[in-house]
């Protein structure tokens, strides 16, 4: 299934309450509706309802050590149902065997192309990062998802969910959230994934040292992965 583009969103106030409602017009309303069918097709099969506590640390928005030979480039979007399943699933997985041994990191990057509220979400994720907080509010953003588009990733709920991080400071995370500070940056990403073959979510890039990548779509077979990185850890010449 694939998108022609990517929803490019505009940001409005909010009147009554002098913010800005994170609501953006223009949406490639077809485009999401294929999107959504790819989505539900691929989380038949159910899985874990929360995302387990980490078990390796990153800094912005890597996870592992930043010198690893191998990178794991993940294009995702908070309301994609899949994408949760795959941070309950694969990503858990890969953590243990590859990225806390030092040989993988992780990367995300934001591709929200289901909605409205994708892009709230990946904006209030920004937001966090700027506090060395992105890991903490990723994983609550996944625990905190509902039926897309259904209200869970509004100002208020995301702020309700920057209250429940330690150490994050929710003034300063409103401040970023209520200008909008980081939504030109969130599209350009979203843009840039297009621009790189992105058609949905999650999209992996697998990528040895030498910039040789694979592509997973979706949330596949942990042995793809485990094929995937031995090949780019041979190239890295890494046991």
């Amino acid at each position: 299934m694939s998108t022609s583009h990517t929803a490019r969103r505009t940001p409005i106030k909010a009147p009554a309450r002098k913010r800005p409602a994170l609501l953006f017009g223009g949406a490639a309303t077809f485009a999401i509706a294929l999107v959504a069918v790819f989505i539900v097709f691929q989380t038949m099969s159910g899985g874990s309802s929360k995302v387990p506590s980490r078990v390796a640390t990153g800094d912005g928005y890597v996870l592992g050590d930043a010198n690893a030979p191998v990178t794991i480039v993940e294009y995702a979007d908070f309301q994609c149902p899949v994408c949760k399943r795959a941070e309950t699933s694969v990503i858990p997985q890969l953590e243990k065997d590859y990225i806390q041994t030092g040989k993988v990191k992780l990367e995300f990057r934001a591709f929200p192309f289901i909605g409205q509220e994708s892009f709230n979400a990946a904006q209030a994720a920004a937001a966090a990062a700027d506090q060395g907080k992105f890991w903490e509010y990723h994983d609550a953003l996944y625990n905190a998802q509902g039926p897309e588009n259904g209200g869970n990733f509004t100002y208020d709920k995301l702020v309700a969910i920057a209250k429940g991080i330690p150490g994050l400071d929710v003034a300063k995370f409103e401040q970023s959230l209520s200008s909008n500070a980081h939504l030109a940056e969130v599209q350009k990403e979203a843009d840039t994934a297009a621009a790189a073959g992105v058609k949905s979510t999650p999209t992996f890039f697998v990528i040895a040292k030498n910039g040789d990548s694979q592509k997973i779509l979706g949330l596949q077979d942990y042995s793809q992965f485990q094929a995937a990185i031995a090949a780019a850890l041979d190239k890295a010449q890494v046991q």
